[in-house]
């Protein structure tokens, strides 16, 4: 199973972190009814990764008018806002459990709408519909007057929507926007769409194991220009209510005909370069002991390099509120700090699975995910820097607490035992058991 680990770790040196795990891609491409003049086109690609623009091309429109009071925070004209959140109310499918205004209960009885352009109006309904196998629809409008007509819309299967928002990048004659939204219980996804008064295009797709959100913004490089924070943290280390989890993110920048996911990439800098070269590995600490050593760079790729890193920093540092503290150290590179949690316990409790290291602790019942992380995240270390003492400790360590006459683990132990009292220690009660 630390294969897996290893393999999972290895991606995010690329992208500084694993792209979001794969699944089921949310929405479904359908042709709407012909009134409404708009087809999707199917999409493809893998969920969590940027894929190829998909569109939906219009056609000719035919108009009609909404009038419905009702209130909508939008950053369109509060008359519009209600308009066309009447429309979409009229246009749900009937349920068995409407409330006064005509949405279902499990519903969130809102709408979102956003102004797009100089005269159109991204519209949909937020919360989940009873029947699930109904479509959600995101549904574009063009204004003519007081006229509202749907031009464009993408429609949205087994999912619930929690927020519709605006990216404010600055592209002549076009807009771009992100519906947020969930899958299941934890699952969560994200769609970035342009329009540019034609087209409606998905540009990015991201999921996340965590329900509730998947995309943010920031400026992440300090460039003026917004970019999109996809949330790609293992959220089961143990399982989803233990708390531990592996942060991590995937920043995606505009680079003018699409969002890229950035990464690291190698620096003229050696000291830069240094740092990494840890990050690559997992080695935070480290990194951010070598960003202290660098000068301002002054390349776009150079700032690239140094934000990511040191927003991954940011995102290991451990912290008090660590469920599980030797992995979190573990999780920022720090192996030190972990054996020196495990120095307050003697030799036999230590090379004990059901010792204090474990029971009643979160990794009650988890050793094996313990071994596992351990030993993905310290072999990869070692492999830049075979040196390294305490990660070559930890990895025998962990090889021998489930399987005490694994030779792998005995080998590390014996080749680290001569630096440290304690690390012989171990070294003795693994061997003597």
């Amino acid at each position: 199973m630390w294969q897996r680990v290893v393999s999972i770790i290895l991606g995010w040196g690329l992208v500084v972190s694993c792209a979001a795990p794969a699944a089921v891609a949310p929405g479904s491409a359908t042709s709407v009814p012909a009134d409404t003049g708009a087809t999707v086109t199917p999409m493809s690609g893998e969920a969590g990764e940027s894929t190829a623009p998909t569109a939906v091309e219009t056609r000719q429109p035919s108009p009609t008018r909404f009038m419905m009071p009702t209130s909508t925070p939008s950053n369109v004209d509060s008359a519009d806002a209600t308009a066309i959140a009447a429309t979409m109310i009229a246009k749900m499918p009937a349920t068995a459990t409407p409330d006064a205004s005509g949405l279902s209960n499990s519903l969130q009885g809102e709408t979102a709408v956003l102004g797009l352009l100089d005269r159109y109006v991204a519209g949909i309904t937020l919360g989940m519909m009873e029947n699930m196998d109904d479509p959600h629809p995101l549904t574009i409008y063009e204004k003519s007057g007081s006229d509202f007509t749907p031009v464009a819309t993408y429609e949205f299967t087994d999912e619930y929507i929690s927020k519709l928002e605006l990216i404010p990048i600055a592209v002549a004659d076009k807009s771009f926007f992100v519906v947020n939204g969930g899958i299941g219980a934890h699952s969560s996804f994200a769609k970035v769409f342009s329009f540019d008064g034609k087209t409606l295009k998905v540009e990015l797709q991201v999921e996340s194991d965590a329900g509730g959100g998947t995309l943010t913004m920031a400026d992440a490089n300090n460039d003026g220009q917004v970019d999109l924070i996809a949330d790609s943290t293992d959220y089961y280390v143990f399982c989803y209510a233990c708390g531990v989890r592996i942060n991590g993110e995937t920043v995606y920048a505009w680079d003018g005909t699409g969002f890229v996911a950035q990464q690291l990439q190698d620096s003229p800098d050696a000291t830069l370069q240094r740092a990494i070269e840890y990050a690559r590995v997992q080695r935070y600490k480290d990194a951010a002991g070598q960003l202290t050593k660098i000068t301002p760079p002054t390349t776009p790729q150079d700032k690239w390099n140094v934000a990511l890193i040191e927003r991954m920093i940011d995102l290991r540092r451990p912290t008090r509120e660590d469920p599980y503290p030797l992995l979190a150290a573990i999780f920022y590179g720090d192996y030190d700090a972990a054996v020196a949690m495990m120095r307050t316990y003697d030799a036999n409790e230590l090379i004990n699975s059901a010792g204090p290291l474990f029971t009643n602790t979160a990794a009650d019942g988890f050793v094996d995910a313990v071994v596992w992380n351990v030993v993905g995240f310290t072999t990869i270390a070692l492999e830049q820097d075979s040196t390294l003492a305490s990660a070559q400790f930890l990895r025998g360590w962990a090889n021998t607490l489930l399987e005490p006459r694994n030779p792998a683990g005995i080998a590390d132990l014996q080749a680290v035992a001569d630096q440290d009292p304690f690390y012989a220690a171990i070294r003795d009660a693994v061997v003597s058991r």
